[in-house]
């Protein structure tokens, strides 16, 4: 591959570029390849060998199942040497701007909803519709449906798809030896969000420091929305409960069903029967035993099984619905793009539908990575560990709502300004009624702010 040695020169001229001033240089560092990681040195395969950089998100589960498909991959391959660069998860929006404007970025890069279609619509994911036609990934059918033209940009697609959830908030958890103490029945499926409150609030026992419920609704649109979603109609055509409005140009926090379903979380949080945030305890309020009942993502069974050992009994099942039966969504995961700019696109195309076959996502759910493919979740092997896999295909397949993405794509923004405002409430400093407008107003004026310029330099 050609040198892409990043002078400071050429760096600041990049990051200017972006918008990001002398502030950019700060990135500098940061920007150099990891420790380990390849970088654009010299691998020892021949000049004959086109190497793929892989943007290898440094979450443990994500680098373990990528590394995993790019060993493969490499055994499999000759002409083609793919190369794991981790990069820390909460940089790789930062590292990839600055990359693509500086010409350092990977072949294969990673991404998550928050961020895809806002660099899409900047330029520097490739499309890959054409790919997908001429060179199919196997069985691209497999990949949701639904998942996949949520992650169309304008009708384009430029990605394939390596995580697809129901939701970052759709699993149930339960502490059975809470229940058992307290002579409470353990949920199952006739169970809706109101039983689930009324279990839970039987369960709290704040003198011994036992909350009833707990789930991260204000942690940001997308998973408030696997709550919101779950109030109204049990039809796709009641979009009442979605927090951003459907052509993403209104927040919708003070309108009926969501305002409502907020209230409910606050009134649980001044009764005591949810924790706030001075109430947390190193690794988990669940896994250390003190919490009833907790919502949160589908692919935690394996790590609390790993965390919670034989302290206590437990349990989950798929988040129960609203009281009228619809269920909460939201589309939502991660994805595998192609640097618009690279100088091997056919070559990382190959890496790519390595990264997002079959046997990537089948093993990767061992581990703990929920899979983007119908055949990972109805995989009998890990449905025997973990089951509601299995249970969650039906729902995605008719009822998976889309990603709460905001009309100029300020997505990342968006959301932070809501956590950042809703703490206030959520930690008791306020109340809903003196600061819910203030939320609404401060997080609408982002929404209403222009997209960003388009092209980077």
């Amino acid at each position: 591959m050609k040198d892409r040695t990043l002078s400071r020169r050429a760096f600041l001229q990049a990051t200017a570029a972006l918008g990001l001033g002398v502030a950019g240089s700060s990135f500098l560092a940061a920007c150099a390849p990891s420790s380990g990681s390849s970088g654009s040195g010299s691998s020892g395969l021949s000049s004959e060998v086109i190497e793929i950089r892989v943007q290898n998100p440094g979450i443990p589960h994500l680098t373990k199942t990528n590394e995993w498909a790019i060993e493969r991959f490499n055994e499999e391959n000759t002409d083609i040497q793919a190369i794991s660069e981790v990069t820390p998860y909460n940089e790789i929006v930062k590292k990839t701007e600055v990359g693509f404007a500086s010409g350092t970025l990977q072949d294969c890069v990673y991404g998550h909803n928050k961020w895809y279609k806002f660099n899409a619509y900047r330029g520097i994911y490739a499309p890959v519709d054409e790919l997908i036609d001429s060179d199919p990934p196997d069985d691209f059918e497999d990949f949701f449906a639904q998942g996949v033209e949520g992650l169309r940009w304008e009708g384009t697609l430029y990605c394939l798809p390596d995580i697809i959830k129901p939701g970052p908030a759709n699993l149930l958890f339960y502490n059975k030896t809470i229940l058992n103490e307290k002579g409470i029945d353990e949920p199952d499926d006739t169970w809706t969000m109101l039983d689930l409150e009324s279990a839970a609030r039987a369960a709290t026992d704040p003198d011994n420091g036992v909350f009833g419920f707990d789930c991260p609704w204000d942690s940001d649109l997308h998973r408030l929305a696997c709550f919101t979603r779950a109030f109204g109609d049990p039809t796709l055509a009641d979009k009442r409960g979605w927090p951003i409005s459907e052509d993403g140009t209104q927040f919708r926090l003070l309108e009926p069903l969501v305002a409502d379903t907020a209230q409910w979380f606050v009134n649980m949080l001044q009764d005591r029967v949810m924790p706030r945030g001075g109430d947390d305890v190193e690794g988990g309020n669940f896994q250390a035993g003190i919490l009833a009942f907790e919502i949160s993502a589908i692919g935690f069974p394996a790590t609390y099984r790993e965390a919670i050992g034989d302290r206590f009994e437990w349990g989950y099942m798929v988040q129960p619905p609203g009281p009228d039966g619809r269920r909460g969504t939201c589309m939502e995961g991660n994805q595998w793009m192609l640097n618009s700019k690279s100088e091997h696109i056919d070559a990382a195309w190959q890496v790519l539908k390595r990264l997002t076959d079959k046997d990537s996502n089948i093993y990767g759910a061992t581990v703990g990575k929920i899979p983007a493919r119908r055949s990972a979740y109805l995989d009998e092997a890990l449905n025997a560990e973990i089951p509601t896999y299995a249970q969650f295909v039906p729902i995605m397949d008719e009822f998976l709502e889309p990603f709460p993405m905001v009309s100029n794509l300020r997505y990342n923004e968006v959301f932070q300004v809501y956590q950042q405002e809703i703490a206030f409430i959520v930690n008791g400093e306020m109340s809903w009624d003196e600061y819910a407008p203030t939320v609404y107003e401060k997080v609408q004026a982002v929404v209403d702010e222009a997209r960003p310029k388009q092209a980077l330099s």
